[in-house]
């Protein structure tokens, strides 16, 4: 079953931690996806994702915060809590690309999955906010902010580095055809909007 804001607005923001989501408060009205550590320092979020089973993730599964609906997409070999709400994870690995280290690369090493799955019991995998975009189209919303999604190698706002992120605008870009997606942070490669504008359209 999949869950919904108890909002009827079609936005949604997608929050992960990077630099960008330093100063953010959740707006009232707006559904929050919180990806990974964010679910640590949010005010208010309405959905946890994860694609990433690392210890520290199944932490935070296990001791969930309240009022928060818990989503993840994780190999089914992971045991999770029956409160969360599992997707199958598809992930893909072809050849790989001559040009080692570039985001094409990197994209080949995460076996990252361009394109919203259309299968709303599974997401594609390729990094955590790039699934939290596709549990925010499953859920149906069609205007989608990305707030701490800034491809950088930056420190997480919770502490601890990123893993190399330069495949996220290819990602990203790739769902611009099936859904609104903005950066409200540093994000190349789809819109770059302020909150505030994107709040007012």
């Amino acid at each position: 079953m999949i869950y919904r804001g108890a909002s009827d607005c079609k936005k949604a923001i997608v929050v992960a931690s990077g630099p960008s989501a330093s100063d953010f408060s959740p707006p009232d009205g707006i559904v929050i996806i919180a990806v990974n550590g964010a679910i640590e320092w949010l005010s208010r979020a309405d959905y946890f994702f994860t694609l990433d089973p690392s210890e520290i993730n199944l932490r935070r599964i296990y001791n969930p915060v309240a009022r928060v609906k818990y989503t993840a997409a994780v190999p089914f070999d992971i045991r999770l809590p029956c409160w969360v709400q599992r997707f199958e994870r598809i992930d893909l690995q072809q050849d790989e690309p001559p040009d080692k280290y570039s985001p094409h690369w990197w994209l080949w090493r995460w076996s990252a999955v361009c394109r919203l799955s259309e299968d709303k019991k599974s997401i594609h995998t390729g990094n955590s906010a790039w699934g939290a975009l596709g549990l925010a189209y499953h859920l149906g919303f069609t205007d989608i902010a990305l707030v701490g999604v800034d491809a950088t190698s930056d420190p997480r706002i919770e502490g601890g580095m990123p893993q190399n992120l330069t495949h996220l605008p290819l990602l990203f870009s790739s769902a611009l055809d099936q859904v609104n997606v903005v950066s409200c942070g540093e994000l190349n490669g789809i819109p770059k909007v302020s909150l505030k504008e994107w709040l007012d359209d």
